[in-house]
């Protein structure tokens, strides 16, 4: 017959490896947050334009064919 641990014989949680693996785990996701962030505040996206560059932009999609400034309004030639 087998003999069941008694409380005397069982580890503590610290001496088992399962509590150090998902604290790792945690820690690492917390960590690479820190670096992510990190990145995002030291590479930040260029989203604004200046107003010299919007208005070359502009006038280039102006002087596109077929740009919806440029384009007849449609005719109304019936058949009959």
């Amino acid at each position: 017959m087998k003999r069941l641990p008694a409380i005397d014989d069982q580890r503590p949680w610290y001496r088992e490896p399962w509590p150090w693996f998902i604290i790792a785990l945690l820690g690492a996701a917390v960590i690479a947050s820190f670096v992510t962030l990190w990145i995002a505040i030291s590479h930040p996206d260029v989203l604004v334009v200046e107003d010299k560059e919007y208005d070359r932009i502009k006038s280039e999609l102006r002087a596109q064919p077929g740009s919806e400034e440029e384009a007849e309004p449609p005719s109304d030639h019936g058949d009959g």
